[in-house]
């Protein structure tokens, strides 16, 4: 998973991709245990963008979008918001969200 900015997500979005993207930090501890795990799975679903945002360096666009705590995953289908879950989750979890998709 790649670093990409609040920008670059808005330009993603715009294109129509399927997104999850994990806001994060990198003095995050549960952040850093749910992105190899995320990893994992975008490997299996090759038809969406698995991207991270830092939000000390995102801050203000993070604060727009509502991002108080981290981690938080966020699913897109384009501009359509699918699914927003905050904290760690199963990856059974994640997998009903994208097999939606």
């Amino acid at each position: 998973m790649e670093y990409v900015t609040s920008a670059q997500v808005a330009q993603l979005q715009s294109e129509g991709k399927k997104l999850l993207v994990q806001y994060t930090a990198d003095w995050c501890s549960p952040c850093k245990a749910l992105t190899p795990r995320l990893s994992n799975l975008s490997n299996k679903y090759s038809d969406i963008t698995f991207v991270k945002v830092n939000v000390d360096e995102n801050m203000d666009a993070s604060l727009d979008m509502g991002i108080r705590s981290v981690p938080t995953v966020m699913i897109f289908d384009g501009n359509k918001l699918v699914d927003r879950s905050q904290g760690v989750q199963s990856d059974t979890y994640y997998k009903e969200v994208l097999n939606k998709l």
